[in-house]
This record gives structure tokens, sequence and C-alpha cells, in this order.
């Protein structure tokens, strides 16, 4: 009997479990409704990020997203808007990840109509107006579609790449 609540008292006294850094994963911080804007040198807006709620996590330096919507700005031409159901930021805020349903529109601009991409997954490096993929999109303008397993744009660049397909229609 001695023995037994000996071990009962060892078990009780033990400290709970933590990550390695000695942290649990609880929420450091939560902001709802979250907007951040940064603008260029000449004090012209550059991009802007929203979401319905933001978490950030310190033991693993994440910030999780609800609803997040992205604009990039780039002068001379068409703003960019990305929409996702969840979005993921590792680390300083250099990247942001948008995950499930990702919708992302290029604006109609001089005269070229809206051209939309759809995926599960998209990669924004803001400061660098970059965004990519490694995983399937549909890009959408008029009639036209174009089907590929990943893609990379910046401001003067579209590269898709992993079985590009696509049928352009003419008419419209």
């Amino acid at each position: 009997l001695a023995l037994l609540s000996f071990w009962l008292n060892q078990l009780v006294e033990q400290p709970g479990t933590l990550d390695n850094a000695g942290f649990g994963h609880d929420p450091e911080y939560i902001v709802e409704n979250f907007t951040a804007q940064a603008f260029d040198r000449q004090g012209d807006p550059r991009h802007r990020l929203e979401a319905a709620r933001m978490v950030h996590y310190m033991d693993d330096d994440t910030t999780t997203l609800d609803q997040p919507f992205f604009r990039l700005t780039t002068t001379g031409q068409a703003p960019t808007e990305v929409r996702a159901r969840r979005g993921l930021i590792i680390g300083q805020g250099e990247t942001v990840h948008f995950l499930d349903d990702v919708r992302a529109v290029r604006l109609p601009h001089a005269g070229r109509p809206a051209l939309t991409l759809n995926g599960e997954h998209l990669r924004a490096v803001p400061d660098a107006g970059i965004l990519s993929s490694d995983k399937p999109v549909v890009f959408r303008q008029g009639h036209s579609a174009i089907r590929a397993g990943g893609m990379y744009a910046d401001d003067q660049v579209l590269k898709l790449t992993g079985g590009v397909r696509g049928l352009y229609d003419k008419t419209r």
C-alpha cells in the first residue's frame, strides 16, 4: 500500500509536457478585424493584408489568418487581389501562405479583362511582389482557361509549370 501511494504521488507531481522551446501551443495574441498596409518610397500603397482574425503562436513563431484578403499594387499595372479561407505567416512576415479555396484576381486594366486564378495554395512575398504556388492552379480570362501544376509571377514574369494545358477562346 505504501508503494502504491508513493507511485500515485509521483504521477500527480509530474509537470505537464511542454514543447522543446518550453512553451505550450497557446495563442500569444489574437487580433480581430486585422488590417496592415505597406507603402512604397513615394508614399503610394504597395500592399495591404486584412483578416477577420489573426492568431500568433510564440512556440513556433507562426501566425494564422481567418478569411485573409491581400491586395498588391504595382505602379502601371492592374492591382491583384487574393482571398482564401485560411492564411499562414511564418516568422517575421516576409511570406504569406494562402490556403484552402484560394482565389486571386488581377483586376481589369488598360482594356484587358480580369485574370483569375483558383487553387488550394498560393504563396505571396509582398515586398518583392511575388506570387507562386507548387500546387495545381487554374487561370481564367473570359472563356479561356489554363491549368498548370504550379506557377510563379512577379511584376514582369508569369511562369507556368507542370503539365500546362489550356483552351484559348479567341471569339470573345
